[in-house]
């Protein structure tokens, strides 16, 4: 399983990219920076996104990436959430009012006659088949529905947390995962926002080091930390350096592992 980090950060700068991580070039969990970090013709072998929530940073990108691949896929690209999410992406998104509704176009190339995108609805802790992988849905801690994604191929699994502040759920699903290669979390505000992080469902390192004490996987586990607040970097480089976790590996874009 090869992961390429396209974007990881908490919001936007010309050094920062929202997130999004692609699976050997043709899964995107996530779409904050596939058009910015991906070459057309890249960006036209995607086949599904997994959307974890409805916030902008995590779907932005679904519209650019649907406006350049219209004419170019000849099959839809076909976006995975749970229902929350679809709905806010149909009446808020795709809505031809902020985007044009890529969900009722046909897509020329297609002889199927499909339409350029297909959201396909899925529920909370189900698990699917979705490009040749496994994948298992959690809930977890954030203001909105959201989702993390355990993803299971023939090399092993990745675990992504999504937004989330403590939790429980996730903590069970994972511990119980027999291969686990890389874990995704989450980490967002300096250590004196803990209310801030508490109340917009994410994690201050603090608060990351108290919820990791509940992480017991079966083998050693690079944990991959995303989300951090381009305002606050490099202060929240040092906080979690002090926490002397040798797991711990901040994600930059354009980052790629083999799982």
């Amino acid at each position: 399983m090869h992961l390429r980090v396209l974007g990881c950060h908490g919001g936007e700068s010309p050094t920062h990219r929202t997130t999004s991580f692609l699976i050997d070039g043709k899964l995107l969990l996530d779409a904050g920076a596939a058009t910015r970090s991906l070459a057309l013709a890249e960006q036209a072998q995607i086949e599904a996104a997994v959307i974890s929530h409805s916030h902008l940073d995590h779907i932005r990108d679904l519209a650019l990436l649907a406006d350049n691949v219209i004419g170019v896929r000849t099959s839809p690209l076909i976006v995975y959430c749970t229902e929350p999410t679809a709905n806010t992406l149909e009446k808020h998104f795709f809505n031809d009012l902020v985007w044009t509704d890529f969900t009722k176009i046909p897509n020329p190339s297609d002889k199927k006659g499909s339409t350029v995108v297909v959201i396909e609805r899925i529920k909370s802790g189900e698990t699917f088949k979705v490009c040749g992988y496994r994948l298992h849905t959690v809930a977890v801690n954030h203001p909105v529905d959201c989702q993390a994604m355990i993803i299971s191929g023939p090399s092993g699994t990745l675990a992504y947390s999504g937004d989330t502040g403590p939790t429980e759920a996730l903590w069970d699903a994972v511990n119980n995962v027999p291969d686990l290669r890389a874990f995704i979390y989450e980490v967002s505000f300096p250590n004196a926002m803990k209310q801030l992080a508490q109340v917009s469902g994410h994690l201050t390192p603090a608060m990351m080091a108290a919820e990791l004490k509940k992480f017991r996987p079966k083998s050693s586990t690079p944990i991959l930390l995303y989300h951090l607040k381009p305002g606050f970097f490099e202060l929240l480089k040092t906080q979690i350096a002090e926490l002397g976790d040798s797991r711990l590996t901040i994600l930059k874009p354009l980052d790629e592992f083999e799982l």
